[in-house]
């Protein structure tokens, strides 16, 4: 069990079991806490710690007062802070620590686990936290270094699997995230201008373009690369056309596009049908997936929006059924369940989309416009 959370992505932070923030006083009372955090699961060392904190191996009086005031600070949680053959460290069976979930997730192959390290990193590792000692100071530098290539690897990872996918919007909230990171990786720029443009979104690529191009110019003074010239010369074409309307409300014959909404919760579904029925679809609603199973035996629908939790057949599981059956219609997930896993498996099984409540219209619609273009452009391929 828990007793101890301590957040390094983003700032520093401690809080109890309880969520109730835990004060350390003092700069180097909470430089030890980082490193002791930092080193949880390894082997910290009062020497090393002394030596970083105060520059010299021969501080021992002076560490000793630091290990005595951590302590002190957290005498309310006992057990957190034991004694080693070095030193102490924090008991990693008591104290959680983001960085070190981070670093065992890093290393799993599961989308899921690359999801949720994804949720964790925050931020730079104790952003804005020094001390008066360059050699505290540079050896944090490095273990910032090390996390934002971390990060830098994960988000990358996340973004293949929602380009894969087709999540459209997810990846460019991804490639984003990821060029904040690292502004000077060209081809994430070059991902986001295709994604911005498949998006129906020549302008904001365009704008990505020039972007990309004078950051090159300014760190590395080349110009961009062929391919992205080339995605260029694709958005350039694209801004040459008449842009065609951005709601997708009608089908061939002008058949209104017909929408399965599965959603139990009586709030919600209001809110997201009404939303639906605005746009211009024809909405069609079940609150159990049972029923979700009959209605879609009996028509054919062109996109499902279904919560994940309801009775009988939860979304998960009634998706599963469809693929098994080669039922092709696109579903986009939401859900308030949290965590990564249900959002990884969404996209695990070929998901057209997935949203977290609470829903918005601007957030939904743009969503369920861009898989019924997409849909479409599929169709017209086939003829």
């Amino acid at each position: 069990m828990t007793a101890l959370n301590i957040r390094l992505f983003g700032g520093f932070s401690l809080a109890d079991a309880r969520g109730n923030p835990v004060v350390l006083t003092g700069r180097r009372v909470q430089a030890f806490a980082i490193y002791l955090a930092l080193e949880i699961g390894r082997r910290p060392s009062l020497r090393k710690a002394s030596k970083l904190l105060f520059g010299s191996e021969g501080e021992d009086g002076r560490i000793r007062d630091v290990e005595r005031d951590l302590k002190q600070a957290l005498s309310e949680i006992p057990g957190v802070v034991v004694a080693t053959a070095d030193g102490v460290a924090f008991d990693r069976d008591l104290v959680s620590v983001d960085t070190r979930s981070f670093d065992d997730m890093l290393d799993s192959p599961s989308l899921t686990a690359v999801r949720a390290a994804a949720e964790l990193y925050r931020g730079t590792v104790a952003e804005g936290f020094s001390i008066a000692s360059a050699a505290f100071d540079e050896w944090l530098t490095q273990k910032r270094l090390a996390y934002w290539q971390g990060a830098v690897t994960v988000f990358g990872r996340l973004l293949a699997a929602q380009v894969k996918a087709e999540w459209w919007e997810s990846a460019v909230d991804t490639a984003s995230r990821l060029l904040a990171l690292d502004p000077t990786q060209e081809v994430v720029h070059r991902t986001l201008m295709r994604l911005q443009l498949e998006q129906g979104r020549p302008d904001s690529a365009l704008r990505r373009y020039e972007e990309c191009a004078e950051i090159l110019r300014r760190e590395f003074g080349r110009e961009p690369s062929p391919e992205t010239q080339r995605v260029r010369e694709e958005i350039v074409g694209a801004l040459q056309i008449a842009p065609a309307p951005r709601e997708v409300t009608r089908k061939p014959h002008d058949a209104p596009v017909l929408v399965l909404l599965v959603e139990d919760d009586a709030v919600s579904a209001t809110l997201v049908e009404g939303f639906l029925q605005e746009a211009g679809y024809e909405v069609v609603l079940v609150a159990d997936g049972a029923d979700a199973l009959m209605e879609i035996a009996r028509r054919t629908f062109d996109l499902l929006v279904m919560d994940i939790n309801i009775p009988t057949l939860n979304g998960l599981r009634l998706f599963e059924i469809m693929v098994q059956k080669g039922i092709e219609t696109p579903a986009v997930f939401i859900t308030g369940i949290p965590g990564p896993e249900v959002e990884a498996r969404s996209l695990e099984l070929g998901a057209a989309d997935f949203l977290r409540k609470p829903i918005r219209k601007e957030v939904l619609l743009p969503h369920i416009r861009s898989i019924l273009q997409r849909k479409q452009r599929g169709q017209a391929g086939a003829e």
